[in-house]
């Protein structure tokens, strides 16, 4: 069943050939499949269904076979990471100067979200045809899915780009040429009806513990706690979030072991953290990581990022999460022939140790000594888990002023004395503390450049931070992106690009 799928699935993605290049408003109409030869199978729905999935599996949002490079490796662009890579361009974004023709990261969002976008579009404007081809059950979990993923991407796209087009139908020549005489949906329109349709994903979705790849209600959830969050809606994200956190029945806990949250033990029976992921298995579906951040070390820890780590005031110990999340000098290193450590004398790895004398140990299989372009690495890459929703959680509450409410206190904490981890407990919530845990607990997971920017400190923090052996400084271009100027040439003046490149 699942080859059939499979077939299926690329039949569907080589027929309608749904946004696969920047110029999204130029695409051929997407109703070639409506037809005798698709829609009449549930194996058809599922197809669809998975097509919808496939922007997760990018470089941008996930990893690809054969494409160096990580979602993670966003966290070059905020004051926990550099980059030496041009993989999709963040080490131009970092340095500062972007421009609305530059390439990489800047483009690929935009086009891989409403490429994204146009398979959720093209399901849901279908699956209502094949509706008496399924369970109740399946119809409503099928397009919870679609619209989970739909906001996903919105959500990407409102954070970088600010107004974007709000389409939510499949593009006929017609609706392209509509699009083309109309301005970008303001923020708030587009976050409006991303929370309308996440209520809606919510309320299908099953409650079931995430598992295998499909977005369950506490992955929309989750979800539904970020775009508000996002947008300042404090109050109304600690509601939705206790929602699910205080819950007698709510299914997600702490794992006990913090590095198997990200190699080797994502699939453990008892691993109740992970919330969404993109899901890979080798042989046939596998990517780079361990070349590309643990032999090439192209993507490495800033000092700052060190530094925020925790001295344990009872045991004199550095916060052991800086030992699962960073490789300093000293440390054991199996690509290393001659001391067996993280040093330059006796290295086998394929670059030289980065400037910083760091690399980033969290994700990387500690086994593999000179990972190469044939190495299978599978690890999953974890979009969602239980620590940032608490944590989100402790943040909604404060910045609601409800900062003394114990359950927001008991929700930083469980994250600071989760297994393995045990730092001292916090008597009151502040910002910093807060913000803080956030750093240390999700470094390298994708999730910090957006904090800082939600946060409004990037322009504080990103020029003070170093990233060449020159000592030259970052540059901040702004908080929200340019609109690729192949989509500004597009419009024809209709659209005003972001300042300053208006």
């Amino acid at each position: 069943m699942k080859k059939n799928i499979k077939l299926k699935l690329l039949y569907l993605t080589m027929t309608i050939l749904v946004m696969a290049c920047d110029d999204f408003l130029e695409k051929n109409p997407l109703t070639q499949l409506d037809s005798d030869t698709f829609w009449k199978t549930e194996q058809d729905v599922q197809a669809a269904l998975t097509a919808t999935y496939s922007t997760h599996r990018t470089s941008i949002f996930g990893s690809v076979r054969g494409s160096n490079g990580v979602a993670m490796d966003i966290e070059a662009l905020s004051d926990n990471a550099i980059t030496s890579s041009n993989f999709v361009n963040y080490v131009g974004m970092m340095q500062g100067g972007i421009n609305p023709s530059s390439t990489g990261a800047l483009n690929q969002t935009w086009s891989d979200c409403y490429d994204g976008i146009a398979k959720c579009n093209y399901f849901l404007d279908n699956i209502d045809g094949a509706k008496s081809l399924l369970t109740e059950a399946n119809y409503n979990k099928y397009k919870g899915e679609a619209l989970f993923n739909r906001c996903y991407y919105y959500n990407e796209l409102v954070q970088r780009y600010g107004a974007v087009p709000l389409i939510l139908y499949t593009q006929t020549i017609d609706s392209v040429n509509l699009v083309k005489t109309r301005p970008r949906s303001p923020k708030a329109d587009v976050v409006a009806r991303l929370l309308q349709d996440i209520d809606v994903a919510i309320a299908v979705l099953p409650a079931d513990r995430y598992t295998d790849g499909h977005a369950v209600k506490g992955s929309a959830i989750m979800l539904k706690v970020r775009i508000l969050m996002n947008n300042q809606r404090f109050a109304e994200a600690a509601d939705v979030a206790w929602s699910l956190i205080g819950d007698a029945a709510n299914p997600y806990s702490l794992y006990r072991n913090y590095s198997g949250l990200f190699f080797k033990e994502q699939r453990a029976a008892d691993n109740k953290e992970i919330m969404f992921s993109v899901i890979y298995q080798a042989p046939a579906d596998y990517h780079q990581l361990d070349q590309y951040v643990g032999s090439r070390m192209s993507c490495f820890p800033t000092p700052q990022l060190r530094d925020a780590y925790e001295t344990n005031i009872d045991t004199g110990l550095k916060d052991p999460r800086l030992g699962m999340t960073i490789f300093q000098l000293g440390d054991q290193w199996v690509n290393n022939t001659k001391t067996g450590t993280f040093q330059q004398d006796g290295s086998v790895a394929e670059s030289t140790l980065p400037f910083t004398n760091m690399a980033f140990k969290k994700w990387i299989d500690p086994t593999v000594r000179t990972p190469g372009s044939s190495t299978l690495s599978d690890q999953n890459i974890v979009k969602m888990r239980y620590a940032d929703l608490l944590l989100l959680y402790a943040e909604a509450m404060f910045e609601s002023g409800q900062g003394t409410d114990t359950r927001a206190l008991k929700a930083l904490n469980d994250v600071r004395t989760r297994p393995g981890v045990n730092m001292p407990l916090k008597t009151e919530l502040t910002r910093d503390n807060i913000r803080n845990e956030r750093r240390v607990e999700l470094a390298y997971e994708g999730i910090r450049y957006n904090d800082i920017i939600r946060w409004g400190i990037a322009e504080t923090v990103i020029p003070q931070i170093i990233h060449s052996t020159k000592g030259d400084k970052r540059k901040f271009d702004g908080y929200l992106w340019p609109i690729p100027q192949s989509q500004i040439d597009i419009m024809q003046g209709v659209w005003e690009n972001n300042e300053p490149w208006n």
